[in-house]
C-alpha cells in the first residue's frame, strides 16, 4: 500500500522525528544535552554505518503500524577534530574507501561533520597535532572522498552540531515523505559493519 502526504500532514508527522545514535559514539554529552534541552526524542541503536540517523515510530501517521527506520538511507558521520580525520585516513584510508564505496551503492546519504568552525583554515595551513602534510591531507579529503564518493565534509561548531543533526534528518524525512511517499511493504537490509568508531581525544 502507497501513502502520499499532504504539507500539513508531512509538518505533524516529522514532529516524530528520532534520532538514532549509534552505541558505539562517545564524547557527545554536547549532542544529547541539546537533545534533551529541545526534547528531541532519540534513541541508542547500533548503526551499520555511521553515529546518527534517524526513525519514525509506529503511530507517527495513521495507518503506519511499525516503526520505520532511515538509517539504511542517510548517515551522519562526527569527527571531533582533523587529527581524528587525519589518523582516520593515515591509520585505515583503505577501510574507509570501501566504506564509502558501500555507502554510494547504496545510495546513502552520507554527511561528515567535523567539530572545528575554523576547519577550512586549520587544515590548510596545517593548524592540528597530526604530523600528516596539509596539502597531501586536503588533497586526499577533496579528490579522493568529497568528488570520488559524493560526500561533503563540513565543519561545525560543537555549540550546534546537536541542531544540525537534527535538521538534517528531519528534513530528509520531510523530502522523502514529500517526493517518494511511504510504501508499507519494507525490504529490510544488513550490510557489514566496515567502519569501526575509535576513542579519540582531541586538545
Amino acid at each position: 500500500m502507497n501513502y502520499r502526504f499532504t504539507d500539513k500532514e508531512i509538518d505533524n508527522i516529522k514532529k516524530n522525528t528520532t534520532i538514532i545514535v549509534d552505541t558505539r559514539e562517545q564524547n557527545n554529552n554536547h549532542i544529547l544535552s541539546w537533545f534533551d534541552k529541545h526534547k528531541i526524542k532519540y534513541i541508542v541503536k547500533k548503526l551499520e554505518f555511521g553515529d546518527y540517523s534517524c526513525m519514525l515510530p509506529k503511530g507517527a501517521f495513521k495507518g503506519q503500524d511499525r516503526d520505520i527506520y532511515f538509517d539504511m538511507d542517510i548517515a551522519i558521520e562526527r569527527k571531533a577534530c582533523i587529527d581524528e580525520l587525519a589518523s582516520n585516513f593515515k591509520d585505515d584510508g583503505v577501510r574507509i574507501k570501501t566504506e564509502m564505496a558501500h555507502l554510494n551503492m547504496h545510495k546513502i546519504k552520507f554527511f561528515v561533520l567535523v567539530e572545528d568552525p575554523n576547519y577550512d583554515v586549520n587544515i590548510r595551513t596545517g593548524n592540528y597535532r597530526s604530523e600528516y602534510n596539509p596539502k597531501s591531507l586536503y588533497n586526499r579529503i577533496k579528490k579522493g572522498i568529497e568528488l570520488r564518493y559524493n560526500t561533503l565534509i563540513r565543519p561545525i561548531s560543537k555549540d550546534v552540531i546537536g541542531s544540525e543533526i537534527y535538521n538534517t534528518c528531519e528534513a530528509y524525512i520531510y523530502e522523502t515523505l514529500k517526493t517518494r511517499g511511504y510504501c508499507s511493504e519494507i525490504n529490510w537490509r544488513e550490510e557489514e559493519n566496515i567502519w569501526e568508531d575509535e576513542k579519540f581525544e582531541c586538545n
